[in-house]
């Protein structure tokens, strides 16, 4: 009995051990997504939700190297907005061995140093400051997202020719003061052209003191660069009082908070002007549709809250775009380096690219690690809680309108 007993006990370790040879075969990709879920749950489910799309066509399709195939996983950790809290969310990464951190850019100027310890990349796709991307100091950090410097200079390119006086409105968050600096930049040799610099408090529960201030400059445009509240509570303080100026402003124009925030004055968002990085490029609207589709099949349209003459208002994933785009990047850098070594995958992300889900090429190089041009950032308006490209612009009027009605 004591020798078949051994017997089957070397039978179970055989089998085990072909269980764990055939395991051996199997890898994991772990994207862990750094982003404001609980903050800002539009940007952050944007985010999320562009990089599992990229997870699941890819695990679906396949991803095998140097002997192994890998699935694709994405997790997700909320950080608030806080500093410290993505500290933490990232030193829970490295903990879990991930293969990459998508973030929106919230404590990119702690987080860089510990991950680059561990040589994992750190992939924004919001946030467009331009110290938070430097290939020569920060070798581990990548942007597909619009830069704050392109968005600041085709601002003032855009609006500087029309003659407007313009107040130059910033929240005191870490995304307003970085708008800061690059607006300084591009208003630099045009002193003229700017009425008032003003900040905005982020935490003020009404802004007329700001408005008024502006209105008093003699301002004929306002150029609101803040969080989506903040420009929200802008506009209602301007036209609240009357005051019928311009707004124009960055991506936080199409975050669904603004238009949310409006929604008992729809007419006060008739006129708000955005900038952003453009959802279909060369190539036409084919790919971009594709993608949209994909999304929206996979996730749902995103209900801005909203109707438009009637029909239900949802917002484009043009930022899931980014997110979607950076992990195919990604996959491409683990085949090109033959697996998940750390140090061989961050090498790789410099040689790699793809195709993009708007049909424009991605990736990175030694001397360039920003996914969009500047060239891309292109201008749209809303009327009826919709928005259009802007007929003004050069780039901006070969744009298709993308329907954002169902």
């Amino acid at each position: 009995m004591r020798a078949t007993a051994a017997a089957l006990v070397a039978l179970a370790l055989v089998a085990a051990g072909c269980g764990s040879s055939s395991a051996k075969q199997q890898g994991r990709i772990l994207v862990v997504v750094d982003a404001p879920f609980s903050q800002s749950p539009y940007i952050g489910n944007t985010i999320a939700n562009g990089a599992r799309l990229a997870a699941d066509q890819l695990t679906a399709r396949g991803i095998t190297t140097g002997g192994t195939t890998y699935k694709v996983r994405v997790l997700r950790l909320d950080n608030a907005l806080s500093p410290s809290r993505a500290v933490a969310n990232v030193r829970r990464a490295l903990r879990e061995h991930a293969t990459a951190i998508l973030t929106d850019g919230t404590g990119v100027d702690a987080t860089w140093r510990l991950a680059e310890k561990q040589n994992v990349p750190i992939g924004i796709t919001y946030q467009g400051g331009g110290a938070l991307v430097n290939p020569e100091t920060r070798p581990n950090v990548f942007r597909i997202a619009p830069t704050d410097h392109g968005l600041a200079f085709r601002l003032a390119e855009y609006l500087v020719p029309k003659g407007l006086k313009i107040g130059l409105l910033t929240d005191d968050s870490d995304y307003g003061q970085e708008g800061r600096a690059a607006l300084d930049d591009a208003f630099r040799t045009l002193p003229k052209a700017v009425a008032v610099r003003i900040t905005l408090p982020s935490s003020a529960g009404d802004l007329a003191p700001q408005a008024l201030e502006a209105r008093r400059s003699g301002a004929t445009a306002l150029l609101v660069w803040a969080r989506p509240a903040v420009l929200a509570k802008t506009i209602a303080a301007a036209r609240s009082a009357g005051w019928r100026v311009p707004v124009y402003t960055t991506p936080a124009g199409e975050d669904p908070v603004v238009r949310q925030q409006l929604a008992d004055h729809p007419s006060w968002v008739d006129g708000l002007t955005f900038a952003s990085g453009r959802m279909t490029a060369e190539l036409g609207p084919a790919p971009w549709s594709t993608f949209e589709a994909a999304y929206e099949a996979a996730f749902g349209a995103t209900s801005v809250g909203v109707k438009s003459l009637g029909r239900r208002v949802i917002a484009p994933p043009d930022y899931a775009m980014y997110s979607y785009d950076f992990v195919n990047v990604l996959a491409a850098a683990v085949q090109s380096a033959a697996g998940t070594d750390a140090a061989k995958v961050l090498a790789a992300l410099n040689q790699v690219s793809t195709r993009g889900a708007n049909g424009d090429e991605r990736g990175f190089n030694e001397r360039n690690h920003e996914g969009v041009v500047d060239d891309d950032v292109y201008f749209a308006r809303f009327r009826d809680m919709i928005f259009r490209p802007v007929g003004d612009d050069p780039l901006s009027s070969t744009l298709p309108v993308i329907s954002q009605v169902r």
